[in-house]
């Protein structure tokens, strides 16, 4: 596998954007997480940040770094539209 930050960009952005997609056209965000409105999304971060792990694992700092800089702006983008305080 190439290592890269487009790389990790790229593979970043997937699973918050399947977040965002769930959370606007379906019921599931309700159903799993009634009472946690940004349930999916901190579980998109989860899964980059263990995507991350892996990829410094197996030398591919590039690759991880992307990861943690998608992960990164999609939580500050988080906080900035749903006004949740820090």
């Amino acid at each position: 596998m190439k290592n890269s930050l487009g790389l990790g960009l790229a593979l970043g952005v997937i699973f918050p954007l399947v977040a965002f997609l769930l959370m606007q056209y379906t019921n599931v965000q309700m159903q799993l997480f009634s009472d946690k409105p940004t349930g999916l999304y901190v579980i998109a971060a989860a899964i980059n940040i263990v995507g991350c792990y892996v990829c410094y694992k197996k030398e591919m700092e590039k690759t991880g770094n992307g990861l943690i800089l998608i992960t990164f702006l999609s939580m500050l983008l988080l906080v900035f539209t749903k006004n949740i305080t820090i």
